[in-house]
């Protein structure tokens, strides 16, 4: 027997050729949606032909530290016999090359992803596929040991409806030229750029495939899920929403009439858009979350959208709304993913022929349960990063409905990245992707050179809502002013003393975390008045329960004085009398104006505008907010109180965009972006032969929203406390688990969730935590954390904010 798996221990084996058809089958079912499944079904039929080498069956019985290259058999013979079977059909050679290529790659990288231009090894001018199908040629006489395994697994495909290897490849290859035709390329980098897309997307589908196939081995342990369950699930996700939306249909003011005109509107697009790019753009206090919940169970029910995506910039946002949706659809089926809490290596250090690796895969989510809250973060590693996780993630969000709250917090840098690969989902895999903010950024403007396309398959409008100016005007509750008509810069002593003079309920709403401390600080010292700080020092749950605390007393009009980063400002229901914001983008301020006067209460809300030092205010790091900080800096000097900021926007975004033209590429240094690694890879030179010049490894390594890489450590809070005291007893007792262990374990890391904080990797706080599972998990002692502020100061030095 030829083996595809052996296990040391108990002596079984699983049979080559079962693992090869099982995981052709499984990749080929998982991408039938989006029309790929052909070309799923040849990768994951040779994506482990290697092994049939002697080398490699010597390695399962005998060496099992041996490196063997399994992965470059399955990419030469591919790439022979689509050229082989494509070219006399009279497909352009060039074409031919190109997906014998993009084929060839996906299985060479699925243990690892690499460039395929690298400066030291590249010793000739081909690229590092053609490089290392070359050296594994000159090791292994693959006529004689490969190639009559090979031809008979093609005498096997008429059994997959397939009527030779021929019939496969040529049905691969239009899988594959009917998608990319479907994509608006304004020149060759775009089509490069989505190129990459392709191969990411179909490395996913094959990774997930050969994951699972690999752990059932020899028994089923883990259970595929099951459609019936998820239907049964996405139909009582229609039924809870619309009987929510029967108790407002009595409409007995004018917004009430507006909100149930925006209700019925996003009802009816949500049974009707195709997969598309769509804007929902409503001011605060219009039902937002609400309605974008609507209009996704609509696209599962009526377009037969698989899951449910919320991805929001935001943890507050994310942890309010996540249970604001659990309270209307439930949570069976919901999965809300915070932080990356399993330290993952990279993914070219896995290796899958070991028990302990393959748990470790287990334990990371694949993003597919019905419903995935997260977010931005997340989502963008999913996009880009070259962990084993986020490559598997990505292929889930085909065939998915996906609200992108808060778009409008993208750092600049990403805009192209951004746009590019929402254009790939939407034509590609089928995705409908809404935006959904109150200050829109202009994703298609005239000077961006890589524009988002709106719409539709079916020429549907781009926004969802169209609201007349008298239906917006119902919803403006607040008047915007800055303390200083002058325009000139404040203290935070000075702030202080503007907070103290209010009798009412104050939010003062800072840009960094220091500032926020300090002023905190200065109040404690003047005031009685209940007094809270919110930072991302404090795990989701204890955020939570402070806001609930800070509504509590709101409700009782208890004059009561917050002092927050920027993450209350968008998507937290609270309602405070005076909003002071600092000097940040004109979006961040329409978002702070949002927690002032929400509920309607009094006739117009205060919102305070400072504009406070650079020595107590120090942004010099912040770019993003430094860049849109400078922009309304110059838009409001012109500007008087009060000030009308809604017919800024447009001139605010055009301003930005304008300014920061140079930075939209993700800029590297070195006159090198990530938009060109991902694309044509000008660093590879002119010479280099090939149709593949992406430097996908180094790309994925540099591409950051937030520039450091984080880890989720568990905090002891609350409930959290005796949990993670069960917890650490099971892992210190448990140091080399089993599968009934690491089923328990992943468990237990989805009950802890929300008493995460996220560090640096290369952080010293991690130094603080106690470690299990060889790095894999990370617990803070108690002792560093306080039931008011969170983190301690000393233990805080290099948090993520």
């Amino acid at each position: 027997m030829i083996m595809g798996h052996y296990d040391a221990n108990t002596g079984r084996k699983q049979p080559l050729e079962e693992h090869l058809f099982n995981v052709a089958v499984d990749a080929s079912r998982r991408s039938s949606a989006i029309k790929q499944n052909d070309v799923l079904f040849l990768l994951g039929l040779f994506h482990d032909l290697g092994k049939a080498h002697p080398d490699f069956q010597d390695k399962l019985l005998n060496h099992p530290n041996h490196h063997v290259d399994h992965s470059s058999a399955g990419a030469y013979y591919l790439l022979l016999k689509i050229q082989q079977y494509l070219i006399p059909k009279g497909i352009p050679k060039k074409s031919c090359q190109l997906f014998s290529e993009v084929v060839g790659y996906v299985i060479s990288s699925h243990h690892g992803m690499y460039d395929l231009y690298d400066k030291e090894a590249n010793r000739s001018q081909f690229n590092r596929l053609m490089e290392r199908l070359t050296k594994f040629l000159e090791k292994v006489e693959f006529d004689k040991t490969i190639q009559p395994f090979a031809a008979n697994l093609e005498l096997k495909l008429s059994v997959y409806g397939y009527e030779h290897l021929e019939d496969l490849i040529v049905k691969s290859y239009a899988n594959f030229k009917n998608a990319l035709d479907k994509l608006p390329c304004k020149d060759d980098t775009e089509r490069d750029f989505y190129i990459g897309a392709f191969v990411r997307l179909y490395l996913s589908f094959l990774k997930n495939a050969d994951i699972l196939d690999t752990v059932n081995a020899y028994e089923e342990v883990i259970i595929p899920s099951n459609e019936e369950k998820n239907q049964e699930r996405r139909d009582n996700y229609l039924q809870s929403v619309e009987d929510l939306y029967r108790k407002f249909e009595k409409a007995n003011n004018d917004l009430n009439q507006v909100r149930t005109m925006i209700a019925e509107r996003v009802k009816e697009r949500g049974q009707k858009d195709t997969a598309g790019i769509y804007r929902l753009n409503l001011p605060t206090g219009a039902g937002k979350t609400k309605a974008s919940l609507r209009y996704a169970v609509q696209q599962m029910a009526c377009q037969d959208r698989k899951r449910f995506y919320y991805v929001t910039a935001f943890l507050s946002v994310l942890e309010q709304n996540a249970k604001d949706i659990k309270a209307i659809i439930g949570e069976d089926g919901v999965l809300e993913h915070h932080s990356n809490v399993v330290r993952e290596k990279e993914f070219q250090d896995f290796n899958e022929e070991t028990y302990d690796e393959v748990m470790q895969e287990y334990l990371l989510d694949s993003w597919d349960s019905p419903v995935v809250l997260t977010t931005m973060v997340q989502f963008f590693q999913t996009l880009f990063k070259i962990k084993s996780a986020n490559i598997r993630r990505f292929s889930n969000l085909a065939n998915s409905v996906m609200v992108l709250d808060e778009v409008q917090s993208l750092p600049i840098e990403v805009t192209s990245l951004f746009n590019l690969t929402m254009n790939f989902m939407s034509r590609v895999m089928n995705t409908t992707i809404i935006l959904c903010t109150a200050t829109q950024p202009a994703y298609d403007y005239d000077s961006l050179v890589h524009q988002l396309v709106y719409g539709g398959e079916v020429t549907e409008q781009a926004d969802i809502v169209s609201l007349m100016e008298e239906e917006r005007v119902i919803f403006e509750r607040t008047e915007l002013k800055k303390l200083k008509e002058d325009n000139s810069k404040v203290t935070l002593s000075e702030v202080a003393e503007f907070v103290l003079e209010q009798e009412e309920s104050v939010l003062v709403i800072l840009n960094t975390k220091p500032s926020v401390y300090q002023l905190h600080q200065l109040l404690s010292e003047q005031t009685n008045r209940p007094l809270y700080q919110l930072s991302t020092n404090m795990c989701p749950q204890h955020r939570l329960d402070t806001i609930s605390e800070i509504k509590k007393l709101l409700k009782e009009d208890i004059p009561l004085i917050c002092v927050s980063t920027q993450l209350i400002e968008a998507g937290v229901d609270v309602d405070f009398a005076r909003v002071i914001r600092s000097y940040a983008g004109l979006d961040s301020i329409v978002q702070a104006s949002g927690r002032c006067n929400r509920e309607g209460k009094r006739d117009l809300g205060q919102v305070i505008l400072v504009n406070i030092s650079n020595e107590d205010e120090n942004i010099s790091r912040l770019t993003e907010i430094k860049k849109k900080k400078s922009v309304t800096e110059d838009i409001l000097c012109r500007q008087s109180s009060p000030i009308d900021v809604s017919v800024l926007n447009d001139e605010f975004f055009k301003r930005y965009y304008e300014n920061n033209t140079k930075d939209m590429d993700y800029p590297l240094g070195d006159n090198q972006t990530a938009y060109d690694f991902l694309s044509y890879n000008h660093y590879a030179g002119f010479q280099l032969k090939g149709m593949l010049r992406q430097a996908f490894k180094t790309a994925g390594q540099k591409i950051d929203l937030i520039k450091d890489e984080s880890i989720g450590v568990f905090v002891p809070y609350g409930n959290s406390i005796a949990m993670l005291e069960d917890f650490e007893t099971f892992l210190t007792d448990h140091p080399y688990p089993n599968f009934e262990d690491y089923t328990y374990i992943k468990e237990r890391m989805k009950n802890l969730q929300l008493y995460t904080v996220n560090a640096r990797e290369d952080s010293s706080f991690l130094k603080q935590a106690k470690s299990y599972l060889g790095g894999q998990i990370w617990i803070l002692p108690q002792k560093f954390y306080d039931d008011k502020m969170g983190i301690k100061k000393e233990a805080d030095a290099l948090l993520i904010f």
